[in-house]
């Protein structure tokens, strides 16, 4: 794939990805940060390839996000690229065209396709109680038997330390309070990387 760095607007034209979801993918650590701020930031060399990686594994092997993150924590440039090629790759599953890929209603939708159990030689859906999203959705549709519980306004303070584990403190805390929860925030992230302290 192309190793130039490219700004948002180009990666998000070669890769068929929102401009939102690669800023959401750079946010949950998917995806390497730009180089720097601003309107003209490019991103590093390798980025489209990443994106491509992505958005095949996604779309294309219908893989969550915990896994892709872990499938990136592990991959060379070399496993990456191979993703990638699938993400370019003409075929009718990658040609289709989706009327928003990156909604909650086609991830649900996945879900659902994935958790119904289907027969061997027929390719039917065997028949049967509901179960997954069918039984949560027949649950809601049917209302509260119970008054609804009253709502308490709590405030949380919550602290990143790596894409899948935060912090979550309850809140206020006076500045020096979070002065050291930020500190214990910054340790935690060294061990768990591995960093020397």
């Amino acid at each position: 794939m192309n190793e130039a760095e490219l700004t948002l607007s180009e990666l998000a034209a070669a890769s068929g990805v929102e401009a939102r979801t690669i800023r959401s993918w750079v946010a949950q650590g998917l995806l390497p940060a730009p180089l720097m701020r601003g309107p003209s930031a490019r991103y590093p060399s390798g980025t489209l390839d990443r994106v491509l990686a992505v958005r095949a594994m996604r779309d294309t092997l219908g893989m969550p996000m915990v896994e892709i993150r872990k499938e990136l924590l592990l991959a060379n440039a070399e496993r990456i690229r191979s993703f990638a090629e699938r993400a370019a790759a003409p075929n009718a599953e990658a040609a289709a065209p989706k009327a928003n890929p990156s909604s909650a209603l086609d991830y649900i939708g996945a879900l659902r396709a994935m958790a119904r159990p289907v027969a061997m030689s027929a390719g039917q859906p065997l028949p049967g109680p509901p179960s997954g999203f069918e039984a949560l959705e027949q649950r809601l549709s049917q209302g509260r038997a119970e008054p609804p519980r009253k709502a308490r306004a709590e405030e949380w303070l919550r602290i990143p330390i790596t894409p899948d584990i935060e912090f979550a403190v309850r809140a206020p805390l006076d500045p020096e309070q979070r002065a050291r929860l930020e500190r214990c925030a910054d340790l935690i992230r060294d061990i768990l990387l591995g960093r020397d302290l």
